[in-house]
């Protein structure tokens, strides 16, 4: 499922290059703010800190109610940085993240 979703969002980071619509974009960010919410709230329940701290601080960047001042050369470069990253990520994932986390303790 998580994999799916990081597929997607990048998806959507590489249609935001093409010109579109400002819906478009609007849509588009409310979207990558609500996925990458969910991917900070799965990593939080795997206990993995640092998915944790990157998918956080992807929700605030891409957050549409609070716009950054950011220019637009650097929003570009920050969303290939994001694609490049969820497509590593997707790549070198793990079959089954939970599967750690639920065994006993033996002791």
């Amino acid at each position: 499922m998580n994999q799916l979703l990081k597929l997607i969002l990048a998806g959507v980071l590489i249609l935001c290059f093409f010109k579109m619509s400002y819906g478009f974009y609007r849509i588009s960010e409310f979207a990558l703010f609500a996925g990458f919410g969910w991917l900070a709230y799965d990593a939080f329940h795997r206990r993995d800190s640092l998915d944790v701290k990157i998918f956080v601080t992807l929700t605030i960047f891409y957050n549409p109610f609070i716009g950054l001042p950011i220019p637009n050369i650097l929003q570009v470069i920050v969303n290939v940085i994001v694609i490049i990253g969820l497509v590593i990520n997707i790549l070198f994932a793990q079959e089954n993240p939970y599967e750690d986390y639920t065994k006993k303790d033996d002791r």
